[in-house]
């Protein structure tokens, strides 16, 4: 039986298990842990290992393909995870409750707890090794802004996820996979070269497999820097929320071009059912030999209808404004304060740094690129 190409991608969305290191007078202890997630791939499965973010309304997840269906089993342990005790060999009994007070990841700086208070969501973003600047200096505006999230970055190369792993070790928010639908290389992407455009074209396996799961998705590239809390701004009924220069908040143009770097997936039937045609029409273009970008294939269908009229949300520009935008109102106003910048239309991973750094809004001691 052939395997669909959209699902290919596996995501390995693990559980964290949390450890907390007590020591009495010095009486040797030992904790035991059972793991939380197991993923089963046609024939191949896993137990999940690495240390990240645990999806705070799932406890085990099966993923099971065959003959281009997808079943989904998510059985929600959390009330059993909460009332778990880990035995600890000595005088003491340490509770899972109490350890996830205590837990803040270095990058994150958030607990267990925290990321509890925002269930149903994640934060996913995709980065390589050359961008792993750009994504680093994301999630620390996002710590600074004392925003604490469900986070999945997706490394698209061994380097990047080998450098990441150790970074997020025992980070209740932020938990890092490796791509299995196929390597980037580490370097720079050259734009609009076949690379490019695969490296773009896969995150939407990605979303889906989380909007499948009953999971809404905030997609965020790695090149954004985010000064408030986006999250009340996703409120309401809508299946998509996104930028978009020609739609005149809150009202969506005719003629809108959404961008794809930045957007707010409601795990509803519609954005499902959208975001399934939309793996589809990229994968019947690519096979016909005409590799079209993400963002544009997406908006042909948005302004189509096809195959479902989606009710997209738009975001005010002058709070989630684009780099360009940002910089102009920022040289009227000194104080001007947007939500979530991103600098897609600043060519150029230097250039990107450059106008960071021109603005003291480039937070990270390291240079990738």
């Amino acid at each position: 039986m052939s395997v669909h190409p959209a699902y290919k991608v596996l995501l390995l969305l693990i559980s964290v298990v949390l450890v907390s290191l007590i020591i009495f007078n010095s009486i040797p202890y030992t904790v035991v842990l059972k793991p939380l997630a197991v993923y089963h791939v046609g024939k191949w499965s896993a137990v999940g290992k690495e240390c990240g973010a645990t999806h705070a309304n799932t406890g085990i997840n099966t993923v099971s393909y065959g003959n281009e269906n997808i079943s989904r089993e998510i059985h929600d342990e959390q009330e059993a995870t909460d009332r778990t005790e880990i035995p600890v060999q000595g005088r003491v009994t340490a509770k899972i409750a109490i350890t996830e007070r205590v837990t803040r990841g270095r990058l994150s700086n958030c607990s267990l707890a925290d990321i509890r208070k925002r269930s149903g969501v994640v934060l996913l973003t995709t980065t390589n090794f050359a961008f792993l600047d750009m994504t680093l200096n994301m999630i620390e505006s996002i710590k600074r802004a004392g925003l604490c999230v469900n986070t999945t970055v997706i490394a698209e190369d061994q380097k990047c996820h080998q450098y990441l792993k150790e970074r997020v070790r025992d980070d209740p928010a932020v938990h890092v996979i490796m791509t299995s639908s196929g390597e980037t290389k580490s370097q720079l992407i050259r734009r609009y070269t076949r690379e490019f455009f695969r490296f773009f074209n896969k995150r939407q396996a990605y979303i889906l497999a989380l909007l499948e799961q009953g999971l809404d998705v905030l997609f965020t590239d790695s090149d954004t820097f985010w000064f408030r809390d986006p999250f009340p701004y996703f409120r309401g009924d809508f299946d998509m929320s996104m930028m978009d220069s020609k739609s005149p908040y809150p009202t969506r143009a005719e003629n809108a071009n959404f961008c794809a770097g930045f957007a707010y997936y409601k795990s509803t039937a519609v954005t499902i059912r959208f975001v399934k045609a939309w793996i589809q029409t990229m994968e019947n273009n690519e096979k016909a030999g005409k590799i079209r970008a993400d963002q544009g294939v997406m908006n042909s269908l948005l302004r189509s209808d096809d195959p479902v009229h989606v009710h997209v949300q738009p975001l005010d520009i002058n709070l989630f404004p684009s780099g360009p935008k940002f910089y102009s109102l920022l040289a009227k106003q000194a104080n001007y304060s947007a939500i979530v910048m991103h600098a897609a239309s600043i060519r150029g991973h230097e250039a990107k740094i450059e106008k960071f750094k021109s603005s003291n809004m480039w937070l990270v001691n390291i240079t990738t690129g």
